[in-house]
Parts: structure tokens; C-alpha cells; sequence
């Protein structure tokens, strides 16, 4: 089973166009940093994120003194505007041969750069999609409403998939 490692912007996506659940159906071991933890501060998607890391379906990284502080000798290193949170899933990733799951253009780039697999939600998308937990036309729409209040994601790709999806 693949570990993949998310980002605060996967997490909050999913919840905002009710796919959590669903995410958590793929064949993944989900992992994440306590730093993307602490950014989740809306009390109602804590308390959606809460029984994964209950079941541990959700394994959250816990950092020590010592490590903070290689991730901010780290941060100190990247250039850009990576920002603490980032750096952790980064190094938390490669250090571990892990697919890192982020929104974030900046973050995606660096970690690339530095040999890192790096996917996002329309890869996410698309593996629902592989693993039959959600039909084409349903991931159109919540593609659609997803894009209308994220509009950071690619849109010729998006449009791409929303018009593949929905002719078959």
C-alpha cells in the first residue's frame, strides 16, 4: 500500500465538497505532520478528521525539539515562500520516499526540484475514480464546486476532466 502525505490545503478541499470520507476509502496509508494539524483550526473539520486518526486510518507525525529545529535550518535553506508547515510534509515526504499530496504551487515546484513525488487533488480525482468510489459525473460536479471556490487549481486540466468525465 502506497504512504502518501498530505498537506492542509487536501485536507480542507475534500471536507469543503464533502470527499473526506471518500479520500480515506483509496488504498493509501494517509499520513500527515502535526504542524498541518495545528493549521486545521475550524472546529468542524478537526471533528471530521477526527475519527481517521482515531481507526489510525490517519497517521500524524509528531515532530520533536530536535527535529523542529532541522526543519527550520531547513526552511532557512529553501528558497521561495515555503513556509514552516510546508517544510515539515517536504522533508517528511523525502525523507521517506513518500508521495506528498499539496495544492500549493510553491511547495510543489521546491519539492520536485529536490527529487520528491508530488501529486495533488486532481490526482486524487482520478484515483477515486480508478478505485470505483465515486462515478465520473459525481466527480464532475464536486470537481466544478471545488473549482468555484478554489481557484488555484489548473483550469485548462480541470475543464479537461470535467468534460472527459461527463461524456463517458
Amino acid at each position: 500500500m502506497d504512504i502518501v502525505v498530505n498537506d492542509t490545503n487536501i485536507f480542507i478541499d475534500l471536507y469543503s465538497i464533502g470527499l473526506l470520507n471518500d479520500f480515506f476509502a483509496l488504498p493509501f496509508q494517509v499520513h500527515t505532520v502535526d504542524f498541518v494539524l495545528a493549521e486545521i483550526t475550524e472546529k468542524s473539520q478537526r471533528k471530521a478528521l477526527q475519527p481517521f486518526l482515531d481507526t489510525e486510518k490517519l497517521y500524524e507525525k509528531k515532530h520533536s525539539v530536535s527535529e523542529l529545529q532541522q526543519i527550520i535550518e531547513f526552511k532557512d535553506t529553501c528558497k521561495g515562500n515555503v513556509s514552516i508547515t510546508d517544510c515539515a510534509v517536504w522533508k517528511y515526504a523525502q525523507n521517506n520516499n513518500y508521495m506528498l499530496l499539496t495544492g500549493d504551487n510553491q511547495l510543489r515546484k521546491s519539492a520536485i526540484e529536490a527529487g520528491v513525488s508530488v501529486s495533488g487533488i486532481l490526482f486524487i480525482f482520478d484515483k477515486l475514480i480508478e478505485h470505483s468510489i465515486i462515478i465520473k459525473s459525481f466527480a464532475a460536479n464536486k470537481l466544478e464546486q471545488l473549482f468555484s471556490i478554489n481557484d488555484r487549481l489548473p483550469k485548462k486540466e480541470v475543464e479537461e476532466r470535467i468534460t472527459r468525465w461527463l461524456k463517458g
